[in-house]
């Protein structure tokens, strides 16, 4: 989807995700048939001084090169994935009589409703289900539409860093691109079933639901791991930056009720964060319910499977518990260099084994097939 141009193959490359408070990259080659990771690593971007802030052009190139210096990548070329902001996902009912009704209408719908001028936005649909006559067809139709400004920003922040951008992807392809490989699904219990996932960032969460390695669902949701600090803070008088650092020190933990439990200024402190557990909870079921509506009540194809997690705010000890806890399903959080081969030329993967679940936007952006002639969610440099 979205407008995919051929390109030059190449065999080494990175996929790398640019978050809100870390770079994080991953250096794949191909040999032969079989995907070797190279590398992989992460920086943190300096200067953010509360939940609002977003790095600065600046910061952001310095980490970049910090990011190469320390992972050892080799490659210049990369593949990168646009921010949330930059991307409009929406499910509609749509009516037409035919197939070139129907792609007028998705494409009109999808940049009249996104939050960029229409003559900015690169836009395409896919078909979930369609019922009725020939003569009056209505399908169910997810629209998408991206920010051409942000996509030349994104390239023109790659060159200016130095390197070589290869393809522009869409965060939500990635991230399905990465959990399909790794085919982390809790024992379906039949073929088909629509498999749920939750990628928790620092501004925000993306809710997946995917069927046979295609989305059909996505929506994001203004609750991630920026609340968590956001809690920290408040509940210590620590500056945006300290609670950072004590929310990803080794042995903060989540714990029954959603209260963290970390280390800070020299003893142990409780902060209360049932109300950012809460939130998040309630957008995964909001979203989960939406997406049952859209098929018959008791019907398999809206039976979703328990919920995988991924992203940064994964990381943080106890989130699946406090989940489940409030009715949320949790299969576990995914590794996405599982079942891969590590070269020996390269740094490896053994120092981010820790934080794998970091790594699933930057895994899915290195796999993706950006020269063969299938259709994905994503946009060729």
């Amino acid at each position: 989807m979205l407008g995919q141009q051929k390109t030059k193959h190449t065999s080494n490359r990175v996929g790398l995700d640019i978050g809100t408070h870390s770079i994080t990259g991953v250096e794949v080659i191909e040999r032969g048939a079989e995907t070797v990771i190279r590398s992989a690593g992460s920086v943190a971007i300096t200067g953010l001084k509360n939940k609002q802030d977003t790095p600065d052009t600046a910061a952001v190139t310095q980490a970049i090169r910090n990011l190469w210096s320390s992972a050892a990548f080799k490659s210049k070329k990369v593949v990168l994935a646009l921010p949330s902001d930059a991307v409009y996902a929406k499910w509609l009912h749509l009516e037409s009589p035919n197939e070139e009704e129907l792609a007028m209408t998705a494409r009109a719908a999808a940049a009249r409703g996104a939050p960029f001028p229409a003559t900015d936005a690169i836009v395409d649909y896919r078909v979930l289900s369609s019922r009725g006559s020939a003569a009056r067809n209505v399908h169910f139709v997810m629209l998408v539409a991206a920010s051409a400004a942000a996509v030349d920003d994104m390239l023109n922040l790659a060159e200016s860093a130095g390197l070589e951008p290869l393809a522009v992807d869409i965060s939500v392809a990635s991230i399905i691109r990465s959990f399909e490989t790794q085919k982390k699904v809790s024992n379906p219990l039949w073929s088909g079933q629509p498999q749920a996932h939750c990628q928790i960032g620092a501004h925000n969460t993306l809710i997946t639901v995917v069927r046979d390695g295609a989305p059909e669902f996505a929506r994001t949701v203004p609750v991630g791991g920026n609340d968590f600090t956001e809690c920290i803070a408040e509940a210590t008088g620590a500056s945006w930056a300290e609670a950072e650092q004590t929310k990803i020190t080794p042995g903060s933990r989540l714990t029954s009720g959603g209260i963290l439990i970390a280390a800070h200024g020299g003893g142990e402190v409780k902060v209360p964060c049932e109300n950012a557990v809460g939130r998040l909870a309630r957008e995964i079921h909001r979203s989960l319910k939406f997406f049952r509506s859209q098929f018959a009540e008791g019907s398999y194809l809206g039976m979703t499977g328990a919920a995988t997690l991924s992203g940064g705010g994964a990381l943080l000890r106890g989130i699946d518990t406090c989940l489940e806890e409030e009715g949320i399903d949790i299969s576990g959080t995914i590794n996405p260099f599982g079942g891969f081969s590590v070269a020996a030329e390269g740094k490896g993967i053994s120092n981010v084994v820790d934080s794998a679940a970091q790594y699933t936007t930057a895994v899915g952006l290195a796999l993706g097939d950006y020269w063969s002639e299938v259709r994905e969610l994503q946009i060729a440099a």
